[in-house]
Formats: structure tokens, C-alpha cells, sequence
């Protein structure tokens, strides 16, 4: 399963380093942070100075002067703020689609001319432009061809290239057609090789136990497959979420209608993700349930930037029009409790690069109205617990060693995060610019 990410890896070692050339600090080493000041992901604050104690690739301990360990190496961030890693709740990191193309074409490109090993070599790329710009942790929600996510999962948790933690889904389970255009004739079964089409209740169980052995850390889920007018039974999205919960696996569902939402919210997955259209009704049941909210909208600048090529580009305010909707949507949310989780859903080319583009999905949020602390929380303290993980996203005793550090105080304007002088992911450094956070 491993064989096309290790074949990209190899090529890859003379123009991406990897993991041996860029991380020079072990996991299993002691090292202590001296934070300047510190982001509470869990309260939305900052806390002032702290130390961090790490052993080998988590959190040991947090407190105010704490002692040197024998031995420990000392990393001084005092002039700096220091973050959870940073989450991106909703990526596509094996796919690129170019402005005005059609899904149906990107798959015959993947799988007619590009091929498995030039999509991991991309792949690897965007990995290390996510990581640099301090995101440590990505999911991964399918159009990644037959389990190329989870062996780029795989290839980044051995060390053989960098890149965030994966969460990947494999492909995604969906009705007839998957989400691509619809195709009279498929010849060359660009559907099978891009999602796991469901055909009943007991083939929607099996599907989600191969996704799991394959290694799947999510299920991804259509119960309608925009732009196909297919849809799943509610029989089969209840299956689905009933079988990931014996397996202990979140679910996340792709769905923008209202009544797609509803299905699905009522059938227990863990997150909706997009939700275009969705009512208060709809929003005040997924508060009740605890269901999380992925909204996918861009911010203004990366609006623009996408218009930037068009032959008649809108003027600002057209743009900002047509944002309002997603603001709303995602304010509404907010004010009825929704846990709201970052999700960039970023997969047409972005000139500023993938991590940039979940930055720039964050300033959409305080643009929609959230306050930059609770933005940061979204992409820290709330993605982390929609994966399933209390390691991520926070900095406490047991978590993850993942860090990034920047100048400025980030819960009074997201600015800061655009220049990331440190990041760790593990306990490993894989971004250092101490000069700039020492005192």
C-alpha cells in the first residue's frame, strides 16, 4: 500500500529534504520551552510566560519556572507567542483543480496522464507548505485517488518526507456517480477510482471496514454528491455512522442542502462540512447533538486572488457580496452554539501556497464576524477535539509536542500568524528562527 509514496519519496530527495535532513532535533530528546507569552486554545486567551516541558514527542509539563531537566535542551521563544499547531480541518492534498474545469476532467488527468507517483510527488510538496506555515495537523477528505492519502499518512508519520499529521478518509463513500459530473459512459471507471460508491445498507458497513483496515482515521461521506443529483438512503447514512462508531472512527459529511444537513445530523455523523444552505432549525438540532461546522469560505484577499485570471474580473465589492452569504451562515452557527472547526477545502491552485490559503481561510472567519481568538480556536482547541484527538490542539500535560511560534499577540490580530519564526511538530523542529523569539 506503501509503494507509490516511497517511490515519490525517493525522487523527491534531492529537491524536498527529508525528514532526517530537516529535523535535526530527536523526539525522544527533553527540551524546554520559555514561552513569552502563551495561547489558552481551550479559554481563547493569552496566559503570559510559560515554560514547556517536552520528552521525546509530547508535552511532559506546563508551569511558570520550572526547573532545567539534566540534560534538556533550552529553546528561548520569550519574545515570542506560542501556539498549539495549528489544524486544517478540511484539506485535499492529492488533488489540484484548475479554474473552470470540471471534477470529471481533473480524474481522467490524475488517472490518465498524471499518474499515482507524480500525484504524491505533488502531494509531498503541498505537505511541507502546510507544515512551514504551521499547520502540524491536516485531515484529509478524499479525491485522493484509491488511498493515496493514507499512504502520504504513512510516509510522513515514518519520517520519510515532512509534512502534518494526516487524518485520512480514503475515498469517499457516496451514491452513484460520486461527485462528478454526470458520465454516460465511464470507460476507464474514473468513479471506482476516485470514491466508494455505496449500493445498500450491508455493502455501506463493508465500506467503512475497508476504509478502516486500510488505515482510514475519518469516514468521509456524501449523503448528496453535488453536483450528481444522487443521494444516499437515510438506511445507508445511518449504517455508515452506526459502523464507524463501533470502530471509533469520526465521521464528516459533505452535504449543502438543508435537508442533506438535517439527514445527516440526525443520523449522528461528527462534522457537516460546507453547508451552504442551511436553516436555524437545522443549526440549533446540530447544537444540541454537538455537531461540528466545517465552513469552507474563502476570505476577500483569497477571492480575489482567484478572480485575479478571470476575463472579466468582479470588482471588490461584487466579491464581498457574494461572501455575505457564507458570513451569515457562519454567524448564525456561532450564535447557536454550533462548534465551529477551520476548514479550507483549498484544492485550485492559490499563488501564496496551500498553508497560506488556511491562514487566509481563518481571516475569513473575523471577517464573517468571529473575534481572532476564537478563530484561533477553531483550528486549534475545536479541531481537535472533531478529530478525536485531546492531544491536538492544545498545549497541556500529554499533548502533542506541537508548537508554533510567532511575534505579536495573534487574539488581537491574525497578522502575526503570516510569519510563523518556529514550528514543531512531535517534539521535532521543523521551522526555527529562534533569533527572532529570544530575548
Amino acid at each position: 500500500m506503501k509503494s507509490a509514496v516511497v517511490c515519490a519519496a525517493a525522487l523527491l530527495a534531492v529537491g524536498v529534504p527529508v525528514a532526517a535532513q530537516a529535523q535535526d532535533r530527536s523526539p525522544q530528546s527533553v527540551v524546554l520551552v520559555r514561552a513569552g507569552n502563551l495561547f489558552d486554545s481551550q479559554t481563547g486567551r493569552m496566559v503570559g510566560p510559560r515554560d514547556i516541558l517536552i520528552r521525546g514527542g509530547r508535552i511532559a509539563e506546563v508551569g511558570q519556572g520550572l526547573s532545567v531537566p539534566d540534560g534538556a535542551e533550552i529553546l528561548n521563544l520569550s519574545r515570542c507567542s506560542v501556539l498549539p499547531g495549528l489544524i486544517d480541518g478540511h484539506t485535499h492534498v492529492l488533488v489540484e483543480q484548475a479554474q473552470g474545469e470540471g471534477l470529471s476532467d481533473v480524474a481522467a488527468r490524475d488517472h490518465g496522464v498524471v499518474g499515482d507517483v507524480r500525484r504524491a510527488l505533488s502531494a509531498s510538496s503541498r505537505a511541507v507548505d502546510y507544515l512551514e506555515a504551521g499547520f502540524t495537523t491536516v485531515r484529509d477528505l478524499g479525491n485522493s485517488g484509491r488511498f493515496l492519502d493514507l499512504q502520504l499518512a504513512a510516509a510522513i508519520g515514518e519520517g520519510v518526507i515532512r509534512g502534518p499529521r494526516v487524518y485520512g478518509s480514503g475515498p469517499g463513500l457516496a451514491p452513484q456517480g460520486g461527485q462528478l459530473e454526470p458520465l454516460p459512459a465511464d470507460p476507464h471507471h474514473l468513479v471506482a477510482g476516485e470514491y466508494r460508491i455505496i449500493s445498500g445498507v450491508d455493502d455501506a458497513r463493508v465500506a467503512v471496514r475497508e476504509a478502516v483496515a486500510a488505515g482510514a482515521r475519518v469516514i468521509k461521506v456524501y449523503p448528496e454528491a453535488t453536483p450528481q443529483r444522487t443521494r444516499l438512503s437515510v438506511a445507508e447514512l445511518e449504517a455508515i455512522v452506526s459502523e464507524a462508531r463501533r470502530h471509533g472512527i469520526p465521521v464528516a459529511a459533505h452535504a449543502t442542502s438543508d435537508a442533506a444537513i438535517r439527514e445527516a445530523v440526525e443520523a449522528g455523523v461528527t462534522s457537516i462540512e460546507h453547508a451552504y444552505d442551511i436553516s436555524d432549525d437545522t443549526l440549533q438540532l446540530m447544537a444540541e447533538k454537538g455537531v461540528w461546522l466545517v465552513p469552507t469560505d474563502p476570505s476577500l484577499d483569497m477571492a480575489i486572488e482567484f478572480t485575479s485570471t478571470w476575463p472579466q474580473r468582479p470588482p471588490p465589492e461584487e466579491i464581498e457580496r457574494h461572501l455575505q452569504v457564507g458570513r451569515d451562515r457562519l454567524m448564525r452557527a456561532h450564535r447557536a452554539g454550533v462548534p465551529i472547526a477551520l476548514g479550507s477545502d483549498l484544492y485550485m491552485p492559490y499563488g501564496p501556497g496551500r498553508g497560506a490559503g488556511s491562514r487566509a481561510t481563518l481571516d475569513g472567519y473575523v471577517e464573517a464576524g468571529l473575534t481572532p481568538a476564537q478563530a484561533l480556536q477553531t483550528a486549534t482547541w475545536e479541531a481537535g477535539r472533531m478529530l478525536g484527538d485531546d492531544g491536538l490542539g492544545v498545549v497541556r500535560s500529554r499533548a502533542w509536542a506541537d508548537l508554533i511560534a510567532v511575534e505579536g499577540d495573534p487574539t488581537l490580530s491574525l497578522a502575526p500568524l503570516r510569519d510563523a519564526h518556529f514550528v514543531m511538530k512531535g517534539g521535532r523542529v521543523e521551522v526555527s528562527d529562534e533569533g527572532r523569539c529570544s530575548g
